[in-house]
């Protein structure tokens, strides 16, 4: 191997014994005699000629301080051949840029001052977004987490950092405000919700599904999302139709359907979810299954989906724009009167979650209640 090939492969050696010690190449960092040794015997032929190594490792690391790749420490051994007792390792990526300026803060988060030049930009983009919505002069009510999630970065973030805003806390869970639970709850006045199994009222659980017995009724309410369904079942008047209230999984739905029994007495399936291509999806093909059953047929909430299109958020979803004719055909599910918006919705790929009709607009409204009376 030619000279100018093991310097070289020796750099990719001392390159990559710092980076198992965690370097993050964006700094310059300190290797020990150690571990110059250790990367130096990583190098393939590294002394073909047979020559006393100490010489052959001072050569090298000679070579490559004159190339700029290292810098060696003025402290050496005092060995025949003198070598350093450590080097500085040159950073390989370029410097970190300075943070953004940060936002004027709101009086309830001023100490994320302190943690906003080490924050990631993901972590920056949700703080702003926090201190925004809190600047904004919001209603406190306490809310689920989601339902906040979706009030906060649907409204104050980027679609192109929060894509699913409702689902931003599922995955951001560090830094002193989102790796705090009981902090973040207070922050943002909401709590977190554990469906199915809320307390020993909800004791009967079906199959695949959860279908929880609400009451002595024959109507079955599916609601897509958990937080949803949380806030709904805390919601009902004290006089419904409702026998249970279930939580769809999502696309569960289409097969847990089939586990509905005679035992069940339900003479009436309503359904509520996302205003989105899979949202749609889900009820339009459950009716499907349920009518080859024999099953009552699976029908919209009319009130509750009416409302989402009211005072939902309509944002860019993660599926692709809809066909007219397909937009067309899963809206057909839909009462007359909500088809052209949902159908426009899906041609445009953008997407409502469920979650922004919630717990509060549930509590402060009986509206909805035509959809289980």
């Amino acid at each position: 191997m030619p000279v100018k090939h093991r310097e070289t492969e020796f750099l990719r050696c001392l390159l990559s014994e710092a980076q198992d010690k965690g370097w993050k190449k964006d700094r310059r960092t300190r290797l020990s005699l150690d571990a110059l040794w250790a990367a130096f015997r990583r190098v393939p032929h590294r002394n073909p000629q047979g020559e006393y190594e100490p010489l052959v490792l001072a050569r090298q690391l000679h070579a490559l301080e004159q190339g700029g790749h290292l810098a060696q420490f003025k402290q050496r051994t005092a060995d025949k051949v003198s070598l350093p007792v450590g080097i500085w390792l040159q950073p390989t990526a370029p410097p970190k840029p300075p943070a953004p300026p940060m936002p004027a803060w709101h009086s309830d988060i001023y100490w994320l001052a302190g943690a906003w030049p080490t924050a990631t930009v993901k972590q920056r983009a949700a703080y702003a977004a926090v201190n925004a919505w809190l600047m904004s002069g919001p209603d406190l009510f306490p809310v689920p987490l989601r339902e906040r999630a979706l009030e906060i970065f649907g409204r104050y973030g980027s679609e192109d950092d929060f894509l699913m805003p409702e689902k931003t806390f599922d995955s951001l869970r560090s830094g002193p405000l989102f790796g705090q639970p009981s902090t973040l709850h207070k922050v943002l006045r909401t709590f977190t919700i554990h469906p199915p199994l809320l307390s020993e009222q909800f004791i009967e659980e079906v199959g695949d599904g959860y279908y929880q017995q609400i009451g002595a009724g024959d109507v079955l309410l599916v609601i897509e999302n958990s937080a949803t369904w949380w806030s709904i079942v805390h919601t009902l008047p004290a006089s419904h139709r409702l026998g249970y209230v279930a939580w769809g999984l999502g696309s569960t739905f289409r097969a847990s359907i089939n586990t509905l029994a005679a035992k069940h007495r339900v003479t009436e399936i309503r359904y509520f979810g996302d205003l989105d291509l899979s949202g749609l999806r889900i009820p339009y093909e459950a009716d499907s299954t349920a009518r080859d059953r024999g099953l009552p047929p699976v029908l919209p909430a009319n009130t509750l989906y009416t409302a989402l299109l009211d005072i939902g958020i309509a944002r860019k979803g993660k599926e692709s724009p809809a066909a007219v004719e397909e937009a067309a055909e899963l809206a057909s599910w839909l009462p007359v009167t909500l088809r052209t918006k949902a159908a426009t919705l899906l041609v445009h790929g953008k997407r409502m979650a469920q979650e922004g009709v919630g717990y509060r607009y549930l509590s402060k409204t009986a509206d909805w209640h035509t959809d289980i009376t």
